[in-house]
């Protein structure tokens, strides 16, 4: 047991994340009390945690605690970003992908007191990836994978109940009930050319989802020093969903397939739509454009790992 701190925090919750029950999410907000002087704030909508994050953040150097899922961490990211306060995770969502890129316990009490053993340590300056004007921080997707997101984010007792799983079946879904991801319907450009693309993954770490504790990756070359990866499938064929699954269960990636386009260490490329097309920052709908920018921006937040 770590012994309590007379540090200040404050940590933002997300009420609705994951698969905690409400007395298990308690617990943690307890512990986490028990060891630092706490202000505690729950969001009550999409996007409130960037917000909390902008205001607590502005009182100068804060340490802002995200507990929550990979959305979660998100909002408060994009709150947190740009300022002199540090950011920490304590993991309470299904997948979390990027306090596993960090190497934080997934465990919440664990993240407590791994946090509180850390506390005198510099934090960690990160790069993150920004579409148009919104940060996230491992990936960004347009197209068929923010549809699965969307779908995702309609039927969250769902998600609680099925976890990663339920993801897997709402892409197959999206795929299965729709035909316009089986042609390009966007141009990927950038240093590379320009590429015609019927999806868009843009990554700033990795992996991009975990299956059952195994990672899926589509971008292999990722790393959170350096710059963005971008991945694109030229078309989205229903027969070809299950190569793409086995290919990725497997640990061969996706990023060699016939139908792939993938290119590493990129400071900036565009996707333009032939309609308005769907997008997501780390599992996160947005609103749908006909176009996106994306970029690197570098050591733009500072978190304590």
């Amino acid at each position: 047991m770590i012994a309590p701190t007379d540090r200040e925090a404050v940590l933002i919750v997300n009420p609705n994340a994951g698969r905690l029950s409400e007395s298990v999410r308690n617990d943690v907000i307890d512990a986490a009390r028990a060891r630092f002087r706490l202000d505690v704030y729950a969001t009550t909508a999409r996007d409130t945690g960037i917000s909390i994050a902008q205001e607590v953040s502005d009182d100068g150097d804060r340490l802002v605690i995200a507990f929550g899922g990979d959305g979660h961490v998100n909002e408060v990211a994009n709150g947190v970003a740009g300022t002199t306060s540090r950011m920490a995770i304590v993991p309470g969502g299904t997948m979390n992908v990027f306090a596993r890129a960090l190497g934080l316990p997934l465990d919440p009490f664990d993240a407590i007191e791994h946090l509180v053993r850390r506390l005198d340590q510099p934090p960690r300056s990160v790069n993150l990836g920004k579409v148009d004007e919104r940060y996230f921080t491992f990936s960004a997707g347009c197209g068929f994978d923010a549809e699965a997101a969307e779908r995702v984010e309609r039927y969250v007792p769902n998600k609680r109940r099925f976890g990663e799983a339920f993801f897997y079946w709402s892409a197959f879904r999206v795929l299965a009930g729709s035909h316009r991801h089986r042609s390009p319907t966007m141009t990927l450009r950038g240093p590379f050319g320009s590429e015609r693309v019927a999806m868009a993954i843009a990554s700033n770490a990795g992996p991009y989802a975990y299956l059952m504790d195994r990672p899926i990756n589509v971008a292999p070359n990722v790393r959170l020093e350096g710059g963005l990866d971008i991945f694109a499938l030229r078309s989205m064929r229903i027969e070809a969903f299950p190569g793409y699954a086995w290919r990725s269960l497997v640990g061969q990636g996706l990023a060699q397939h016939p139908d792939a386009v993938y290119v590493s260490d990129l400071s900036a490329f565009e996707l333009e739509g032939d309609r308005p097309f769907s997008r997501h920052v780390d599992g996160e709908p947005l609103p749908p454009r006909r176009s996106a920018r994306f970029e690197i921006v570098r050591d733009i937040l500072r978190v304590q790992v």
